[in-house]
């Protein structure tokens, strides 16, 4: 016989092994024209960091300080000139009162008309040398006026004293009275002001010292408001990626500060993080496929019997068969191979890795393909499964192929605590929260004590013997549900059994999902 043409078929790729999928350059690599966006994003903002907020800050108290010291100085340095107007002010006015005091005893008795001139010269002469300040003081035209009027009191007093007296005696009074009253007058308004400026002097310290707290609390209050606001971005960073969510920190102000290398550092470290997360994934996921595969050999071994069987009738008894028989026979040899490759794609399907991607799910294709994986070991442990998935179900996005993992881990788990003639229950339900579809996975099993159930999604706790069990499963499983905008619960009684609930989020495009906020409850503990 002439040799039969190789199928045309493309061949079928083969699981990879650990080593290829933990080195290959897929795997180790992230987003990172992602991640570099986001870490060009946070170095490219302006500089304005807490050291130019504290050198500002201070800055402006120590100008304030200034100002006030400066602004004080100035109050003392014109209250002193307003104390020496004062004494020249009071030397003038005890001069003209001395004048007019000899001026009455010359009108009254006629003597003394030699020391009311006097005094009048000399009261001229303290005008004259404090000119400067005065004018400062009392302005250019009152002191024109107080000069003119002092002038002429000098004349008539040199006047009266040629005996003129009776003619120019009631304007001499007129004109003292005047020079007098000037002198009184702004010597009094001068003290007053004195007065005024020394009590603002004396209460500035107590005004100063209340305005400086004042801004001092501002000051602290708006960088301990700035740093706590910070730090608990931080705080609430940090949250993120212990819940499993490794995406990178994005800037959330226009400037960058000592907090910017900070989340340059966490940027770094999650991505170290996520790396690490992976290769824990693909590794209980391999290891969980070599829980499946004495599954699948004693699944494929059932059609394969019956290939063989077929084969070796077919080729005895060829030549005796009917038509009819044989194109009977090769039909289930044809069945019997597509049956064998569909088990083989189920289990390349859930082998395979590739990177998160967001879709459109379909929650019952999902379950039965997974069901279908399992479904010799469920058999092989006499357990009954029961489906009470809808058709229809609100839209959902996410990954397939990572939400298969996680139901797959959930099934397995339940077949490892339950005894023959067990139960699993998988129905879904869009009443236990809003905006989200739950996937509920319950089994009657001995149920968990409270100590278990509160470590049951830590990193490598497990109950499991040794050999048996990782103590990844569940905490992978929480991983990914996060990864994908959900979140993964269980109830648990003792003597009644476990329900795991995964819950995701109703979406009408993917990125819906990733503008959900935190989580606001437990995870791992009772509704």
């Amino acid at each position: 016989m002439p040799e039969s043409d190789q199928s045309t078929h493309p061949e079928t790729p083969s699981p990879p092994d650990l080593h290829s999928v933990l080195t290959s350059e897929g795997f180790a690599r992230r987003d990172r024209e992602y991640d570099e966006a986001a870490d060009k994003a946070i170095l490219d903002r302006p500089i304005f960091n807490i050291r130019l907020r504290l050198i500002l800050s201070f800055s402006l108290l120590f100008l304030f300080t200034l100002f006030i010291t400066i602004w004080i100085i100035s109050v003392l340095a014109g209250v002193h000139d307003k104390i020496l107007f004062l004494e020249a002010a009071d030397d003038y006015k005890v001069e003209i009162q001395q004048a007019r005091r000899f001026e009455k005893n010359f009108l009254l008795y006629g003597t003394n008309l030699d020391d009311a001139r006097e005094h009048a010269r000399t009261a001229q002469s303290l005008s004259e040398e404090n000119a400067e300040r005065f004018r400062r003081v009392v302005g250019e035209k009152t002191l024109r006026d107080m000069n003119e009027h002092l002038a002429v009191y000098i004349q008539l007093l040199d006047v009266v004293g040629q005996g003129n007296r009776a003619e120019y005696e009631g304007e001499l009074r007129e004109h003292g009275a005047k020079v007098f009253a000037q002198a009184q007058e702004f010597v009094v308004k001068e003290r007053r002001m004195v007065h005024s400026m020394l009590h603002l002097t004396r209460n500035v310290p107590f005004y100063f010292l209340g305005v400086l707290f004042a801004l001092m609390m501002l000051v602290v209050a708006f960088l301990a408001r700035y740093i706590l606001k910070a730090l608990n971005r931080f705080i609430g960073y940090t949250d993120r990626i212990a819940s499993g969510d490794f995406t990178p920190i994005t800037p959330k102000r226009r400037y960058r500060d000592e907090f910017s290398l900070l989340a340059l550092n966490i940027n770094r470290m999650v991505r170290e993080l996520d790396q690490q997360h992976r290769i824990l994934m693909e590794s209980h996921k391999l290891r969980a496929m070599g829980n499946l595969v004495s599954g699948v050999a004693h699944e494929l071994n059932n059609p394969m019997n019956n290939i063989l069987l077929t084969a070796s009738l077919l080729e005895e008894e060829y030549d005796s068969l009917e038509d009819s028989e044989k194109q009977e026979m090769l039909q289930d040899l044809v069945a019997q191979v597509e049956r064998t490759k569909k088990i083989v794609r189920n289990l390349l399907d859930f082998a395979r890795h590739s990177e998160t991607k967001f879709e459109p799910l379909d929650m019952k294709t999902i379950l039965e393909k997974t069901v279908e994986l399992v479904a010799n070991q469920i058999r092989m442990k006499k357990v009954r499964l029961i489906m009470d998935v809808p058709d229809v179900l609100p839209a959902v996005h996410g990954d397939s192929h990572l939400l298969g993992q996680v139901f797959m881990n959930l099934i397995i788990n339940a077949l490892d605590v339950l005894p023959e003639k067990g139960e699993i229950r998988i129905s879904t339900n869009t009443n236990r929260r809003d905006g989200f579809v739950g996937v509920d996975v319950t089994d009657n099993g001995p149920g968990m004590p409270g100590h278990v159930l509160s470590q049951i999604f830590d990193p490598f706790f497990t109950t499991k013997p040794k050999a048996k069990g990782t103590g990844l499963g569940l905490s992978v499983s929480r991983g990914i549900v996060r990864k994908l905008g959900g979140y993964l619960l269980v109830k648990s009684e003792l003597g009644v059994g476990s329900t795991f609930t995964v819950l995701l989020p109703v979406t009408t495009i993917p990125s819906d999902i990733t503008s959900r906020p935190e989580k606001s409850e437990d995870e791992g503990g009772d509704d």
